[in-house]
């Protein structure tokens, strides 16, 4: 079999071990139901494998969604806060057990973070787990990778351009500080120096 080669200014996928995807799945019980937020794009993969299990997947694209509500955005407006309020609208009382995030919190600055972990707070239930990958390298592509599940231990992870922006190289003290009411759960340092973490959502004492 001959592997066709990439689109142009893509970078050949590579499959790696998600220790982290497998940690996130270690919650999931036989019998029960879930609620599941994909904050990337949806690809037939994901939709595939989380179909094997009993749960409500919902698909955001949140950094689409992001980008063209700045490039619509007047000077110095909250681009942000607006994709939130169309991608998580405050009224809405869906409550999600599983958050995949994957490496969009790379392409946030730290108040930008903030807002997004805020406005998930309101969304999580008891419990709840999200899988977060946080580089440490200086530079990172322009765009988030695709992450495209194979199973509960392996991803595909594509790289869509081969152009670069700096990295926010977040440290463990910034991500546990930005990560409001979510303690780390596990971590895992991957290659080319990737965290993956899993946090764990804590509800408010009544």
């Amino acid at each position: 079999m001959t592997l066709s080669a990439p689109p142009e200014g893509r970078l050949p996928p590579d499959v790696h071990r998600s220790l982290g995807l497998n940690a996130l799945l270690d919650a999931v019980r036989v019998g029960h139901d879930y609620t599941v937020l994909d904050l990337g794009p949806a690809l037939e993969e994901n939709v595939r494998f989380w179909s094997q299990i009993s749960c409500r997947l919902y698909i955001l694209d949140l950094y689409r969604s992001c980008q063209e509500q700045k490039a619509a955005a007047a000077p110095g407006g909250d681009f942000l806060e607006r994709a939130l309020d169309a991608a998580l609208p405050v009224g809405d009382e869906m409550a999600f057990d599983f958050i995949l995030a994957w490496d969009l919190f790379n392409y946030f600055h730290p108040q930008e973070l903030e807002a997004l972990v805020r406005r998930l707070n309101r969304r999580c239930s008891p419990g709840a787990r999200l899988l977060a990958m946080i580089s440490s390298q200086p530079e990172l592509p322009a765009s988030p990778r695709l992450f495209r599940i194979l199973n509960r231990q392996q991803v595909t992870c594509e790289t869509p351009t081969r152009a670069t922006r700096p990295c926010p190289r977040y440290a463990p003290r910034d991500i546990i500080r930005l990560m409001a009411r979510f303690t780390v759960s596990s971590s895992f340092l991957l290659h080319r120096g990737v965290w993956e973490y899993v946090f764990e959502f804590s509800s408010p004492a009544v």
